[in-house]
């Protein structure tokens, strides 16, 4: 990504009683509950999250065609083409931080992966966009989708939550593992860097205190 899409204007106040406000973004409360889990292995899930594609803010569409000649290298070779990268449906998307057009990435078919099929971005259970963001020395991040950088947290009406309801997450691609030891810990916590990415340094950190007042 160019930008922080934290520092986009925030969307909606919160659409349910339990959920609570950080500057503008509704957030839910169901983030502050504790489990005994820990993030995914990709070597146990082989990528579920990415078995489908995803919607992409067209402004990012344009960056990463832009910037295609670093991402081709890390793609099969079956997947280098960058007129099969996109379906070209253009939706408005009022969840984004952008609000605006969006279109998704094509799903291809994937003998390999556990569902048979997956988001052409992936190869060998991992994301060329983000591989391509770090071998050219970015943040990681650089070139990737925003909902896939936030996954498994969403926004469903302009709500940062846990999105336990949706496909993917039901097929396995929720990035969670049992701990071993069963120590718990607050879902905002295990999902911190995901977190920081929808409400900012700052937002996370009054999160975190609302969380650690509700504790005492």
């Amino acid at each position: 990504m160019t930008t922080s899409e934290a520092d986009a204007e925030p969307l909606t106040l919160a659409h349910d009683a339990s959920a609570f406000v950080i500057g503008g973004r509704a957030v839910s409360a169901g983030l502050l509950e504790t489990r005994a889990i820990g993030r995914c292995r990709l070597d146990e899930c082989m990528g579920r999250c990415c078995a489908g594609g995803v919607y992409i803010h067209t402004r990012q569409v344009e960056d990463i065609l832009a910037h295609k000649d670093l991402i081709i290298p890390h793609l099969a070779p079956e997947r280098q083409d960058p007129s099969l990268w996109f379906d070209n449906i253009i939706e408005p998307d009022d969840d984004y931080p952008e609000a605006g057009d969006c279109m998704g990435t094509n799903v291809v078919d994937d003998p390999s992966h556990p569902v048979g099929h997956t988001c052409i971005f992936l190869t060998n259970t991992r994301c060329a966009l983000q591989t391509a963001s770090i071998a050219a020395g970015e943040h990681p991040w650089r070139f990737k989708p925003f909902y896939c950088a936030l996954h498994p947290l969403g926004l469903e009406k302009g709500e940062l939550a846990l999105v336990e309801d949706s496909e993917i997450y039901k097929d396995g691609g929720n990035c969670q593992r049992a701990r071993e030891d069963g120590a718990l810990i607050p879902i905002y916590q295990l999902f911190d860097v995901e977190a920081k990415l929808a409400l900012g340094e700052e937002g996370y950190a009054e999160l975190d205190k609302i969380a650690r007042g509700k504790a005492t």
